[in-house]
């Protein structure tokens, strides 16, 4: 075999290995196709060197059995992944006892375009017991947590763990009541990990994180929340914020010293007041609402409610099934930049 005739062959191979590459999906693609290129080039060269043509062609007849093996692995795998994220976006029915014949809701969230993690969490509990489900109803928790690498993420988890073993394990209280114990343990929790981590953290990265929780139970919402993730219920076409955000520029707007539209752009608009876990103790605010069948409700952290109007969530919470709303205010809020974790519940009551 003449050098010129070697030299195209090789070139000819090595393109042919590189769009066979493309395969692959492109998440794998991205991370090892270059390394993948550069080890068949290097067999390449041995083979040839050492057998000639029929070192190469021994070569090919391995490479293409790997390649089909792995690439149907891939595939399958990513295929999992995406089947696992969809049945992530949780919808489930449930029963109450009272006046509210059915509930269904549906629950997302997502890292968004700027952030490398998520340092949300949400949670969604639907008693099996028709006792518990009768006296306690329908738990939801979202936490937005804060502390930087992996601490707000923790945070986070403790919050709505924490909510949902307290609310259910502790008798006797009104919801109301269990709500904001609950939250106050959530507290604790978080404050009591901190103070044990305190000599082993850099200064300012103490964890912490807002929580927003609701209970339908009955006809009846029950509310309680720390921070800036918001509670609404959306009923006739308005939405009706259910819980108070504790941030600087929502009591200054509060109290009358600035207008709404200088709030949307204030430089202090992200700055809270009260979240979980920087102090001993906290305060938590608690509401009720009466619900009536066709009511929607929405649990989101600010990286939905900063970006996505009051308008447009409640267009897409009326025009959609829950599990579809969810996906679609995510998508809203990632189209408007996407500049922090985003997370949304979304509950149809009937």
């Amino acid at each position: 075999m003449s050098s010129s005739s070697m030299k195209r062959d090789k070139g000819f191979s090595y393109r042919l290995y590189r769009l066979l590459l493309y395969g692959y999906p492109a998440q794998f693609r991205h991370k090892y196709a270059r390394e993948m290129a550069r080890t068949f080039r290097d067999s390449y060269r041995d083979a040839l060197r050492q057998d000639g043509r029929s070192g190469v062609l021994r070569l090919w007849s391995i490479v293409l059995y790997d390649l089909s093996v792995s690439l149907f692995i891939e595939h399958l795998s990513t295929f999992k992944e995406w089947l696992k994220q969809l049945l992530a976006i949780e919808e489930r029915h449930g029963k109450t006892y009272m006046s509210i014949t059915n509930i269904v809701f549906a629950q997302r969230t997502d890292t968004g375009l700027k952030r490398q993690s998520n340092e949300d969490s949400v949670i969604s509990i639907l008693p099996e017991d028709q006792q518990v489900m009768a006296s306690k109803g329908v738990l939801f928790v979202v936490a937005d947590g804060m502390g930087g690498h992996a601490r707000g993420e923790v945070a986070s988890q403790l919050a709505v763990n924490t909510m949902r073993d307290v609310y259910y394990q502790r008798e006797g209280d009104d919801p109301a009541t269990l709500l904001r114990l609950a939250m106050e343990q959530a507290n604790a929790r978080i404050y009591e990990k901190n103070m044990a981590e305190s000599q082993q953290l850099e200064e300012g990265k103490t964890m912490g994180t807002t929580c927003v929780a609701a209970v339908v139970q009955g006809d009846t919402l029950y509310v309680a929340n720390v921070g800036d993730s918001r509670a609404y219920i959306v009923r006739n076409g308005q939405a009706q914020q259910i819980s108070l955000d504790h941030s600087l520029v929502a009591r200054q707007l509060r109290e009358g010293l600035i207008t709404k539209e200088q709030a949307i752009d204030h430089p202090d608009r992200n700055k809270i007041y009260r979240c979980l876990g920087v102090h001993d103790v906290v305060e938590v605010d608690t509401f009720s609402e009466k619900v009536r069948a066709g009511d929607l409700l929405l649990l989101c952290t600010d990286g939905l409610s900063e970006l996505v109007t009051e308008e447009e969530m409640v267009g897409i919470v009326q025009q959609y099934e829950p599990q579809e709303s969810v996906q679609r205010l995510i998508e809203r809020a990632n189209e408007l930049g996407g500049k922090d974790n985003i997370t949304a519940v979304v509950v149809r009551v009937d």
